[in-house]
């Protein structure tokens, strides 16, 4: 236990309880190139697939990661389990300045914790196939336990297909986000300085908005992300060697240093990452809702122009989310309305990368995100059904957004 205060204290929780748990070790191997020091303590706690490994918090230093605490069996979906990591680690190894990284649930759940959750909440009309349709749909893919419980608390199985395929459970996951950053500010006294989401499709303007209260910077991928993810040994390796670094020249080293790594070892698929300063959100949604209105004044001739865009632009995770510069780039390129081009031009000005931006720093590598601008948002494409869990976020209930995805998909 550290009792004076370090520079920084760098926080990794490593839901490894899943098919990614081979890759958690790997990184945790690499935190151990660099090490904590007097300045900067790096502290890991992880979750390794399978009961007969238990949870255990590491101090890690220098070519070991000492084991500190052993937890047993958990439950690294649970929030509390995180909170109580954090509250631990701010506890024992006390700094001015804190990063969290939320280290990938992207393995997805298996069908036999579904059917686990399913029991506990008492789902009704559920059967065993439900497990295995839900584990593959996009609700594998969300982070916390509680929005799992929520989407198969729902009464029928027709609500619950619903729920996971239009791309809710990420809504949903994305409320469950804001509550723990929320604790956790409370928990530090401050905000965190820079949260890392070592996972998939985080990138978002929905997740940033709601996370902003809580968080300075935060560093994520539009894109899924490889199962290697970051590249802990040179991500730590500035700041051990820097630790007066400032976050936001750190959160702009993860981005560089994280497409280096896959630019160099051959890698074909697309990769993303970006940092955001969640302080200038507002440079983004101002515009965001005069081109929201225009669009909504222009229809029904803008559905058209919407759908067109949308065809030709970058979009991930099952069709639901689109990198906003791009789709504002093609946006200005297929309307006929002066309105709409114009604020879709300011839209794209919003998302210029550099520092003292919104987009502090971005980079990707790949003709599929090479337009990319570093940001994603909530956009569903004609019959396809608009989540009820989207009118849940910060995002949507203060800004005009879902009012123009409603005008857009009634016509």
């Amino acid at each position: 236990m550290n009792q004076e205060k370090a520079r920084w204290t760098f926080i990794v929780y490593l839901a490894g309880d899943n098919n990614l748990s081979t890759a958690g070790e790997k990184d945790l191997g690499e935190m151990c190139t660099a090490g904590s020091t007097a300045d900067v303590n790096i502290v890991a706690e992880f979750d390794r697939t399978g009961h007969t490994y238990h949870t255990k918090r590491y101090y890690v230093q220098r070519d070991q990661a000492q084991e500190v605490a052993d937890l047993g069996e958990t439950d690294c979906g649970d929030p509390e389990v995180l909170l109580d990591f954090v509250q631990w680690a701010a506890t024992e190894y006390p700094a001015e300045r804190y990063a969290l990284v939320l280290w990938n649930h992207g393995g997805g759940w298996e069908p036999s914790e579904m059917d686990r959750i399913a029991q506990e909440v008492g789902t009704r009309d559920y059967g065993k196939a439900e497990g295995s349709q839900r584990s593959s749909s996009p609700l594998g893919r969300v982070f916390f336990r509680p929005t799992v419980a929520g989407i198969l608390g729902l009464l029928s199985p027709e609500e619950r297909a619903i729920c996971c395929d239009d791309g809710s459970g990420h809504s949903l996951d994305t409320v469950e986000l804001g509550k723990v950053l929320a604790q956790v500010a409370t928990m530090l006294g401050q905000p965190l300085d820079l949260l890392g989401m070592d996972a998939c499709l985080m990138s978002n303007l929905e997740v940033a908005y709601q996370s902003r209260p809580y968080v300075r910077y935060v560093v994520a991928s539009e894109e899924s992300e490889p199962n290697d993810g970051w590249p802990y040994d040179t991500v730590l390796g500035k700041l051990v060697e820097n630790p007066h670094l400032a976050p936001p020249d750190l959160a702009a080293h993860i981005v560089h240093a994280y497409i280096k790594s896959y630019v160099e070892r051959g890698y074909s698929g697309p990769v993303t990452q970006s940092a955001v300063d969640l302080s200038r959100v507002d440079a983004l949604v101002t515009p965001l809702d005069r081109l929201a209105d225009a669009l909504i004044a222009h229809m029904p001739k803008a559905a058209d122009e919407i759908w067109s865009a949308q065809r030709n632009s970058a979009r991930f995770f099952h069709n639901t989310l689109w990198d906003v510069a791009h789709f504002c780039e093609k946006l200005e390129q297929a309307t006929s309305s002066s309105a709409v081009r114009g604020a879709a031009q300011d839209v794209r000005t919003a998302l210029q990368p550099g520092p003292g931006n919104l987009v502090i720093a971005e980079a990707h590598n790949g003709t599929k995100v090479e337009r990319c601008r570093g940001i994603t948002i909530y956009l569903l494409p004609p019959l396809m059904e608009i989540s009820r869990y989207y009118a849940d976020l910060d995002y949507a209930q203060q800004h005009h957004w879902p009012a123009m995805l409603q005008a857009y998909h009634a016509v």
